[in-house]
């Protein structure tokens, strides 16, 4: 596949901290944003986004949007490391596009834990306007992979569980995904306390069988 190199900083520093710099990445796009050619998207779309929009070290697995184009990392140098993309990092990219599910439609509720009170303007309401403009689009808009029904997400703190998607078999989020985010903050699950608050340690599920069978 085509590979290329681009000019960046010499060293990267993020914070205050030096970060691993991969000697080689391979990134593909989704065939789903798909623009002109592999090149139009290497200079257009790849290249900007490293050179501007890096947070942080990722590895493979990563998925990453620019301006609408999506693409996913297939594979790193060093293999299996976190890195950046720095100006020695080779950047291969071409290759076949990713095919992926593209969801109509995907509702989320938010966990109450965490979550800012202004997000709750009553106990049995949402701000469904705030919570899709501060967490849920700009979340979606990196993220390309494919969620399910019961799925548990944590954005910036906030943990939201996919109630709803259609199709129900799920997919990933695309420019036409209809997002929801409507009903009522969730709690984790609470369990009652015990009638009698056991005092040991609960035995071993082998010695709870053997006692079990002793006194049968």
């Amino acid at each position: 596949g085509s590979g290329g190199r681009f000019t960046a900083s010499t060293e990267v520093i993020l914070a205050d901290q030096v970060l691993s710099v991969f000697q080689k990445v391979h990134v593909l796009p989704y065939k789903d944003t798909f623009k002109y050619n592999f090149d139009h998207m290497y200079l257009n779309h790849l290249v900007p986004y490293f050179q501007e929009k890096q947070v942080g070290e990722f590895t493979q697995g990563f998925d990453l949007t620019f301006e609408g184009v999506r693409f996913q990392v297939i594979g790193v140098l060093p293999e299996n490391s976190y890195g950046v993309v720095g100006k020695d990092t080779e950047i291969f990219y071409e290759g076949p596009a990713i095919e992926r599910k593209v969801l109509e439609r995907l509702q989320l509720v938010p966990f109450e834990d965490g979550l800012p009170e202004k997000y709750r303007p009553t106990k049995l309401s949402l701000d469904e306007a705030g919570l899709l403009r501060d967490y849920v689009r700009p979340y979606f808009e990196q993220r390309s992979a494919q969620v399910s029904t019961g799925e548990a997400l944590t954005i910036n703190g906030v943990k939201f569980k996919v109630v709803s998607t259609r199709p129900s078999e799920g997919g990933g989020v695309g420019k036409d995904t209809e997002l929801v985010c409507q009903g009522v903050a969730l709690r984790e699950s609470f369990r009652p306390p015990p009638r009698s608050a056991p005092k040991a340690r609960p035995k071993s599920s082998a010695a709870a069988k053997a006692s079990a069978h002793a006194s049968a």
